[in-house]
């Protein structure tokens, strides 16, 4: 089976499989695969009949090599249809399966496969409508945070909030090096900077990945965005969200905009895992993720 390095060029002729596909974790979307791609992994795909596969080779080790969950419009594959195509593609394991997949072939891949929970890439999911009103106690120093932003900031002409296009996108790569320069060279780690090439190549190719977004501008200058797409049907995903540490409450009123702008009449809304970082969990749970999708990875036996 031979397997094609994923290229922004490639989303058009991919966009199909995505349209009905209903797997729940982040890592189905279309746009971050194509944005991460070649960010310590190189991410791969090959046609299979009626499916796509989707893998994943470490740039340092290509031997260190996993493949997701075909996307098929057609309905999920079975396990012993996995085994197979894995056995082809000279893979051995299965990562980024969400529970769903288990929940209707559990039984039988446990025959093939041994199966183990991955919890640094279980996804956060909130209610989007509480994440654009903050509603109730729960919410109550998100709300206090967005004030204070408001009452500091919010002088006639100094913020604007902006939809995200090609004419702007300059500028959020600005602000991007900015937040980098926050961190100091002892903060930053390998994981920041393949993070930090793939909003770069999500921002050169914001059109054609069809990714919406906003910017924060205070006084001309953008020192927040947020970036995202849509997963499935009643789901979108926040990929990027990025906002200067050195003004107090500008994250949370970005993610209130967000959720305002870019994602209204959308019932869920994904922020990804925490990729087993404390203070990245920390923050995510502050926000009353309504639940959790888990990840699990499957090996052939």
């Amino acid at each position: 089976m031979d397997f094609d390095l994923l290229k922004p060029e490639h989303y058009p002729a991919l966009k199909p499989y995505f349209a009905a596909q209903s797997q729940p974790l982040s890592a189905y979307s279309l746009a971050s695969l194509v944005s991460w791609s070649q960010c310590i992994f190189d991410t791969v795909f090959a046609v299979v009949g009626d499916a796509l596969l989707v893998g994943e080779r470490r740039m340092d080790d290509p031997e260190r090599r996993h493949l997701l969950l075909p996307v098929c419009p057609n309905g999920p594959k079975p396990p012993a249809w996995l085994k197979e195509q894995a056995l082809a593609g000279g893979f051995q394991e299965y990562h980024l399966v969400p529970q769903t997949y288990l929940d209707g072939f559990g039984a039988e891949a446990e025959k093939l496969f041994t199966v183990a929970e991955e919890t640094e890439y279980e996804d956060y999911v909130y209610i989007s409508a509480h994440l654009a009103e903050l509603p109730g106690r729960d919410y109550a120093k998100k709300r206090n945070l967005v004030r204070q932003f408001e009452r500091e900031c919010l002088e006639p002409g100094r913020v604007k909030v902006e939809p995200i296009a090609e004419a702007n996108a300059g500028q959020c790569l600005a602000c991007l090096e900015g937040w980098r320069a926050e961190r100091g060279s002892q903060q930053w780690s390998g994981l920041l900077e393949c993070e930090r090439q793939a909003i770069m190549k999500a921002l050169k190719n914001f059109a054609l990945l069809e990714l919406q977004g906003l910017l924060v501008s205070i006084d001309g200058a953008v020192r927040g965005f947020g970036i995202g797409s849509r997963l499935k049907d009643d789901t979108w995903v926040l990929h990027f969200e990025k906002a200067s540490d050195q003004v107090k409450g500008l994250y949370q009123y970005l993610d209130r905009e967000c959720a305002r702008g870019l994602f209204s009449g959308v019932t869920f809304l994904n922020k990804e895992s925490d990729m087993g970082d404390p203070g990245l969990a920390k923050a995510k749970l502050s926000y009353r993720p309504a639940f959790r999708v888990k990840s699990y990875r499957l090996a052939l036996r």
